[in-house]
C-alpha cells in the first residue's frame, strides 16, 4: 500500500493515515466476556505498548499521557459483570506524537453496556505496512480474540483519524468516501456504525473475515467450511468456537478503475453469505460522505 496514496493533509496537517484495521463485535454478556476484553487489551499492548503516548476513557475530556495507571481503569471494567452490563464505558489509546494527533498502533474499545442489549465493539488501528508481515497479523488476530465471545469481524486496510473532532470526522468522511468506492478493500473506519447490522450477522467482509459461534455453525461448522473453501482461501481456527476466513496471502485494497475488485474478497463473501447480515439491517446502514445510492451496492461488495 503507498501511504501517500491514502493520507489527508490540511496544509501541514495530517488529518488522517491508513491503517490495518482489526474490529470484533460481539453482544451479551457471556461469562468470558471479561476475560475476552482483557486478552484483546493485553495482546495489544504486549505488541504495541512501548509506542503508546496517549490515552482516554470514556469520562476524560482530553487525552493524557500513558502513564502506569492508564490500564486500571479498563480492568476494572473488565473484572465487574454488573458494570459491563449496565455502564457505556469507552477506552482509547494512540501513538501520535501530540494528543489530538492519532496515529496508529492505536486501540479502541467501545463497551456499550447500557443498550438493550449490551454490546461491545473493539478495534485496533496498526500501522498499514504491517500489511507486508501477513502471517504475523494472522497471529496478532488469533492471539487478540481467543478467548473473546466474537459475533464477527474483519481485518483489512482502512483509516485512522481523531474521531472525536466532528469538523475533521466530517472532512474525512468526505474525502474517504471516493477512495472507498474506488479501493474496495478499505474498510470505513467506524465499527460503531457497522454495529447494528452487525448484530443480525456477518457485516463486512475483507482480508480477514472472523466468525463467532454462531456464525460458524451457520456455516456448517469448521471441517465443512475448511472443506468448502476454494483455492485461495484459507479457514482457520479462532479460539475454541470460532474461525478466520482469510482471502489470499495479504491485505489488499484493490482498484475498480484498474480492474482489480480483489475476487479473493468475493470468494469469501459467497462462502460466509448464509451468515450475512440481513437485508433489513445493511440497509439502515449509513456511511457518511457517500452518495445514498452508492451504500447498498457498496456494503455488500462482496456479497453475492
Amino acid at each position: 500500500m503507498d501511504p501517500n496514496k491514502f493520507t489527508l493533509k490540511s496544509g501541514q496537517q495530517v488529518l488522517a493515515v491508513p491503517c490495518l484495521e482489526v474490529d470484533a463485535f460481539a453482544y451479551g454478556v457471556a461469562d468470558e466476556t471479561g476475560a475476552g476484553l482483557e486478552r484483546f487489551l493485553d495482546t495489544f499492548v504486549g505488541a504495541f505498548g512501548k509506542g503508546l503516548r496517549f490515552y482516554r476513557t470514556g469520562d476524560m475530556k482530553r487525552y493524557r499521557a500513558i502513564d502506569a495507571k492508564a490500564l486500571d481503569g479498563p480492568r476494572h471494567w473488565f473484572s465487574d459483570p454488573g458494570l459491563l452490563s449496565s455502564k457505556m464505558l469507552a477506552f482509547v489509546a494512540h501513538s501520535g506524537e501530540q494528543e489530538d494527533d492519532v496515529r496508529p498502533p492505536a486501540i479502541r474499545m467501545s463497551l456499550l453496556g447500557n443498550w438493550e442489549e449490551p454490546r461491545f465493539v473493539l478495534r485496533m488501528m496498526l500501522p498499514a505496512a504491517l500489511g507486508d508481515s501477513p502471517e504475523d497479523v494472522v497471529a496478532l488476530v488469533g492471539d487478540a480474540l481467543s478467548q473473546f465471545p466474537l459475533a464477527s469481524g474483519h481485518c483489512g486496510y482502512s483509516f485512522v483519524w481523531e474521531w472525536t473532532d466532528p469538523t475533521v470526522t466530517e472532512e474525512v468522511h468526505e474525502w474517504a468516501a471516493p477512495l472507498l468506492l474506488r479501493h474496495p478493500g478499505l474498510g470505513y473506519g467506524d465499527p460503531i456504525s457497522l454495529s447494528n447490522a452487525a448484530q443480525t450477522g456477518v457485516v463486512a467482509v475483507s482480508w480477514l473475515t472472523l466468525l463467532g459461534a454462531e456464525a460458524l455453525q451457520l456455516l456448517g461448522g469448521l471441517p465443512a467450511l475448511q472443506a468448502a473453501a476454494p483455492a485461495g482461501v484459507t479457514v482457520l481456527p479462532l479460539g475454541s468456537t470460532g474461525a478466520i476466513v482469510r482471502a489470499g496471502d495479504a491485505p489488499q485494497a484493490g482498484d475498480v478503475n484498474r480492474r482489480d475488485p480483489l475476487p479473493a474478497y468475493k470468494t469469501v463473501g459467497s462462502l460466509v453469505e448464509p451468515a450475512r447480515a440481513s437485508d433489513d439491517a445493511l440497509d439502515e446502514v449509513a456511511i457518511d460522505g457517500m452518495p445514498d445510492e452508492e451504500i447498498d451496492d457498496w456494503l455488500r461488495r462482496f456479497f453475492p
